[in-house]
């Protein structure tokens, strides 16, 4: 998930969202309506009302402002996401007491972004699998996403 994940050479011109921000959509709109409906009364009550007359009489708003504005606006919510998900995949870490493994992960071999997607999946096994050594989960899921480098000595 990031701010390209809304462009693809493929989609002719329109954006794409991911997967993650879908489902959380379908989430908000199945379980949140209530607290969804409260956030745009308090926008209405904060101005939105007014600004929505003021455009209205302006007629000034060019399409390509408007998907500017749907672009940042789903933007924020990836980011969001993306930002929740690592809070998560960092606080299960920390309860299944990951942390000492992690230390042990040399980053010249392994980049961060590998070891975060690796963590996040390993904690997920960990919670189908509670009989399973978390450490083992942990360097299993580094080894299905480590791709070493051609140039490297270690190889």
């Amino acid at each position: 998930m990031n701010d390209d994940s809304f462009f693809s050479p493929e989609a002719d011109g329109q954006f794409v969202l991911s997967y993650e921000l879908i489902c959380l959509l379908q989430w908000l709109m199945d379980h949140d309506a209530e607290k969804l409906k409260k956030i745009v009364g308090n926008a209405l009550s904060d101005g939105l009302q007014k600004e929505i007359q003021l455009h209205k009489e302006e007629q000034e708003g060019s399409l390509e402002e408007i998907q500017e504005s749907i672009i940042d606006f789903f933007g924020m919510f990836e980011a969001l996401l993306s930002e929740s998900l690592n809070e998560l995949a960092v606080k299960k870490a920390m309860e299944k007491n990951l942390f000492p493994t992690i230390d042990q992960i040399d980053s010249t071999v392994c980049d961060n972004a590998t070891v975060q997607f690796s963590v996040e999946k390993a904690t997920s096994n960990i919670d189908r699998n509670p009989e399973e050594n978390p450490k083992d989960l942990l360097f299993k899921e580094l080894l299905r996403r480590w791709k070493p480098d051609k140039k490297s000595v270690m190889n």
